[in-house]
């Protein structure tokens, strides 16, 4: 997967996961527990994780290449 590509993907669930939170905060059934769990242990962490890879894909890609390359570093 190209890195193009792989950003749009991140970015389309980040927008999915941010629309959803927003759609629980402004929406009457914010008493319902169990969308409230899900919110808070699923859809925040999405939103924050996809956040930081969009942030950060440049590091985190040379970060995993060079890890990939180097078989020594991930013998332990």
């Amino acid at each position: 997967m190209s890195n193009k590509n792989l950003r749009n993907l991140i970015r389309i669930v980040h927008l999915i996961a941010a629309a959803a939170f927003g759609a629980y905060f402004y929406s009457p059934i914010a008493g319902n527990e169990t969308l409230k769990l899900i919110i808070q242990f699923v859809t925040i962490p999405s939103i924050v994780l996809t956040g930081l890879a969009l942030w950060q894909q440049a590091y985190l890609n040379k970060l995993l290449n060079r890890n990939a390359h180097n078989p020594a570093a991930n013998s332990g």
